[in-house]
């Protein structure tokens, strides 16, 4: 049931390199193909399982372009060099119905990022030394939301470091307890917690510790993961085919998704320059000048609470501004600009990231020492945010811009902030700086608020306080009824309420609207 071969035309460059038409045809003659490619968390993964069920949660229910009923018909398994592996096939969809960005309707294909083999492994001294990372810092430097997780690893530290001292009481003291065999039970109840403790601290948590911390025995697996996540990507943008890619990515998944998307950008320069004299510079200054009109209402909103960081309350009120809508209309236009499927290295696909249940949101514990050093790292682009951050140019970079004309904007006198800059070429170019992939990628965040440490979901929560308001953080509590289990692993079971799938399935903008 795969038509990938008889009407898969191709849409021209908006910019200065169309195909000729006799050889593609453009996108109003075709239906469109989109990926989505899906990062799985922390766990024993099993290849398949994850995507599997995902899919068919996402191509459920009543939405417009939903095709998939009881039967689960509507999704078909075709093995696809692109995942890299022979564990791992493509599951592909029937055609959606025309709308949104799809006048002729979209084909969705989907693939699985699995990465579980490759962090397989960790030991108990790499997992101890993690934990002791996390414990041993004062408590100023615990976030408020982490506190009752920083609480409960305490107690469950203390707890380990007893049953160890009972396995080790001598002889005298347990006489003095009680028979020998209160002895035996007591030490059997010590022997099998300890050994549920190692068994999950070195295959689930273990492979926390295994991405998460650049110590030299993690180098390598680090390494492999992120190379399988880029290989996967570079084969997506080398398909012409595809009209766009959107990535999801669930609990730790969505550390080595964001990554991924950091990475990927950086290699991408020749698919974020621009000549001046092409229709895709003008959707950059575009861009340009939404981004400037939007970072100046973020401004005045941190001016108003005199504050470093944004509350949840101040990024919900940016989100329902004029400038922010803009800013997201100017993100879609360029990323559209941006598809090159006659020149794989000038192609970029990636619209939407989704992250769901995702830890980023204490990244000042887990990957900054704290919230001063992660806004360090944002700041030297090393931790990209959305909106990207606008750099002032250098007096020399400034000079060529002023020389080579074109200017994104209209110079300020003394702001020259953007996130473009020239390069002396024939013809002039200007480049998005490498770390601004969130200038066409569209970030949105799904979320349950945790309450009592055991209901919703501890591990996630917003991400724009601490990557920029132009997230859109979803909080499911909102949209339902808060939580009374925990819920890290049900963001798309298909027992959870149905007002929250459907808002998973909104969020995934299947139509590119």
């Amino acid at each position: 049931m795969d038509d990938e071969a008889s009407t898969e035309g191709q849409e021209p460059n908006l910019g200065e390199r169309e195909a000729p038409a006799t050889k593609r045809l453009r996108r109003g003659d075709r239906a469109g193909r989109q990926a989505i490619v899906l990062v799985h968390g922390m766990g024993e993964q099993i290849p398949m399982d994850t995507i599997k069920g995902f899919a068919r949660t996402i191509w459920r229910g009543d939405l417009p372009w939903s095709t998939v009923r009881d039967d689960a018909d509507d999704i078909w398994s075709k093995p696809d060099p692109k995942t890299g592996s022979l564990e791992l096939r493509r599951l592909t969809t029937r055609k959606t119905p025309e709308g949104g960005n799809y006048p002729k309707g979209v084909r969705t294909d989907f693939y699985e990022l699995y990465w579980a083999d490759l962090t397989a492994g960790s030991t108990w001294e790499q997992f101890v030394s993690w934990v002791r990372y996390l414990l041993f810092r004062s408590l100023s430097k615990v976030p408020v939301p982490v506190r009752p997780a920083w609480y409960l690893l305490w107690g469950l530290s203390i707890l380990a470091m007893g049953l160890a001292l009972l396995s080790i009481l001598p002889e005298a003291i347990w006489s003095s307890i009680g028979p020998d065999w209160v002895r035996a039970v007591v030490l059997a109840i010590v022997a099998a917690l300890t050994t549920i403790i190692h068994q999950m601290a070195t295959k689930s948590f273990g492979r926390m510790v295994r991405y998460t911390r650049a110590q030299p025995d993690n180098i390598a697996a680090r390494a492999a993961v992120r190379e399988r996540g880029l290989e996967l990507l570079r084969a997506l943008h080398s398909d012409d085919k595809y009209d766009r890619v959107i990535l999801v990515a669930h609990s730790l998944g969505t550390i080595l998704a964001y990554d991924l998307v950091s990475y990927f950008w950086a290699e991408r320069g020749e698919a974020r320059t621009f000549q001046t004299s092409s229709g895709s510079f003008a959707a950059l200054q575009r861009l340009e000048m939404a981004a400037a009109a939007l970072d100046a209402v973020i401004i005045n909103e941190r001016a108003a609470d005199a504050h470093d960081r944004l509350t949840l309350e101040q990024c919900q009120k940016i989100r329902k501004s004029e400038e922010y809508s803009n800013f997201r209309q100017a993100q879609a236009e360029l990323r559209r600009a941006m598809r090159n499927p006659s020149r794989p290295s000038a192609n970029w696909l990636i619209s939407d990231f989704l992250t769901l249940g995702s830890p980023l949101t204490h990244a000042e514990f887990l990957l900054a020492r704290d919230w001063p050093d992660l806004l360090a790292r944002q700041r030297q682009r090393e931790l990209p945010t959305s909106p990207p951050v606008r750099e002032e140019l250098e007096p020399r970079t400034l000079a060529i811009a002023r020389k080579i004309g074109g200017f994104p904007i209209e110079e300020p006198e003394e702001d020259s902030r953007l996130l473009s800059f020239p390069t002396w070429k024939n013809p002039p170019q200007w480049s998005l700086h490498h770390g601004a992939p969130f200038a066409v990628v569209r970030w949105t965040n799904i979320f349950d608020r945790s309450r009592n440490v055991f209901q919703g979901d501890l591990i996630s929560g917003p991400l724009g306080p601490s990557f920029g308001p132009a997230i859109d953080d979803i909080d499911l509590a909102d949209i339902d009824e808060p939580s009374i289990r925990f819920t890290h692993t049900r963001y798309w079971q298909e027992s959870a309420p149905p007002a929250r799938l459907r808002s998973l399935r909104e969020a995934m903008n299947i139509l590119d609207d």
